[in-house]
């Protein structure tokens, strides 16, 4: 890291200066695995997307055996055009509705048999890879090799025949289509497992700033004039839920009631 300070370009890969450069590389867990599923099974399902769109074959027809492929797998899934443009959007899946899609969408229902087969190859090498994660005695090397493995396989070439232009070999996408998460996965998430091997990477979670995030949105909305109200002494809905949250604190650790009983009226004659 010290190197780095001083040279941002010193190592393959670096191109800018660490934005904590008072950490130590080996601290830093880039991703959750979690977030590794859904970033990567986004861009995947993306992916068929596009191809079918590619081949003008992004109609009602398709858009049809989508839905009635997702109402199989007890998901509910829909398109609709995007006011004002030509432009289609879709539901955006859970993750537990991500997994059910990969492991069991029928994709002979888009794509010819062999097409299909390779796609699902693809998913299918994934879908082990995020198993491999939450395994803790997962050896490092093992899942270095398989990533590696898999990333070929997505990167794979078209094969033609230069006589007849014909397709000897079907390929899969680009290295335009690799995204942050996608090279994370296959080029660093074995080091950080060799380097966390005796907790896992499981133990990297971070559900508990997702709660927090979950919470300030709700105070957003319940707790706060979202930057709004009297013009003249208009407060920043963050300053709003920062002296919420002391409130609370406050109360905590002074032991003070967050409510008391409604009052009794007497009447007396």
């Amino acid at each position: 890291m010290s190197i780095l300070n001083e040279n941002p370009i010193a190592y393959p890969g670096h191109k800018l200066p660490a934005l904590f450069n008072m950490i130590s590389l080996k601290n830093h867990v880039p991703m959750i695995r979690l977030h590794i599923m859904l970033r990567i099974t986004d861009r995947l399902w993306e992916l068929v997307l596009q191809e079918i769109k590619n081949e003008g074959l992004f109609n009602d027809i398709s858009r049809n055996i989508i839905i009635k492929e997702m109402e199989k797998l007890k998901i509910r899934f829909e398109f609709w055009k995007i006011r004002g443009t030509e432009n289609w959007d879709y539901t955006s899946l859970m993750g537990d509705d991500k997994l059910r899609v990969f492991r069991n969408f029928n994709l002979a229902k888009l794509f010819d048999p062999e097409r299909a087969a390779l796609i699902k190859s693809l998913w299918n090498g994934f879908a082990e890879l995020y198993d491999l994660l939450g395994e803790i005695k997962t050896d490092p090397q093992y899942f270095r090799l398989k990533a590696k493995v898999w990333y070929e396989l997505f990167l794979k070439k078209t094969v033609i025949d230069p006589e007849t232009n014909n397709i000897l070999e079907q390929g899969l996408y680009r290295s335009s289509d690799v995204t942050p998460y996608i090279h994370v996965l296959v080029s660093h998430v074995w080091e950080f497992m060799l380097i966390h091997k005796r907790w896992g990477l499981n133990a990297f979670s971070c559900s508990a700033v997702e709660k927090k995030n979950h919470n300030h949105v709700c105070y957003f909305f319940k707790k706060t004039l979202k930057n709004g109200g009297n013009f003249q002494n208009k407060t920043s809905a963050i300053c709003e839920i920062l002296e919420h949250e002391n409130r609370l604190l406050f109360y905590t650790q002074n032991n003070v009631s967050l409510s008391y009983p409604k009052p009794q009226n007497i009447h007396i004659l």
